[in-house]
């Protein structure tokens, strides 16, 4: 199983309810598409799945809900480094 790491800052979008993410530089070159793909995803030793949304610029953002927020004890702004996988 391949996988990439990146390291990234937690960005939110700045809106109200606005997502709270990572952007992923170069997934369409590993994903093969630039269309939304389920993916595993490591962040600081917690591991989840996530569906990777196209940002329409060659490059996916990989939402980071409240509770991968908690468990990564992160906060928007810091930087992380992202390890991830496609779904088998």
């Amino acid at each position: 199983m391949s996988n990439a790491v990146f390291t990234a800052t937690i960005a939110k979008e700045n809106k109200e309810g606005g997502w709270t993410f990572v952007t992923w530089p170069e997934s369409v070159a590993f994903l093969g598409t630039g269309k939304a793909t389920k993916v595993s995803a490591k962040i600081g030793g917690h591991e989840f799945t996530v569906t990777s949304l196209p940002t329409g610029d060659g490059t996916h953002f990989l939402p980071l809900s409240k509770p991968v927020m908690k468990a990564i004890g992160k906060v928007v702004g810091e930087t992380v480094e992202v390890e991830v996988w496609r779904q088998q």
